[in-house]
């Protein structure tokens, strides 16, 4: 006996996803304007973790999933990305740090838009403002 569960529709994903990035811009606003100071990177990080286990759960139809699945791999990549900007800042490692940001981590967070668009996730593609320049 097989058993097949339905995929959800992409009205259903979208909904379910855009709503875990709308609660992830919530908790990352605040944290505030982020300096050199590890803590704020911790809290940063520590949403990041939350956005993708809580991304993770959502599933999306077949149309989407490719793209969904890339989604995630930067996402991943860009949650360890700010934990290295953390770890960087506590050793005081402030040009280290400032390039994970001002490289690593900006072009992760363009490749988690890029997929985000093309998944059709229109929340998912904000900038996260409180990153220093």
């Amino acid at each position: 006996m097989t058993s097949t569960v339905a995929s959800p529709s992409i009205q259903q994903f979208v909904a379910a996803a855009n709503a875990v990035c709308m609660r992830s811009d919530r908790r990352i606003s605040r944290v505030g304007r982020l300096t050199r100071n590890p803590a704020g990177w911790a809290k940063e990080a520590a949403a990041a973790r939350l956005a993708m286990q809580e991304m993770r759960a959502v599933t999306p139809p077949p149309s989407r999933a490719a793209a969904f699945r890339r989604m995630l791999k930067y996402g991943a990549e860009l949650t360890r990305a700010i934990e290295s900007v953390r770890a960087e800042l506590a050793e005081k490692h402030f040009n280290e740090a400032a390039f994970i940001v001002q490289d690593v981590a900006a072009r992760l967070l363009a490749h988690v838009q890029t997929e985000a668009k093309s998944a059709g996730l229109t929340f998912c593609q904000q900038s996260l403002t409180d990153w220093p320049a």
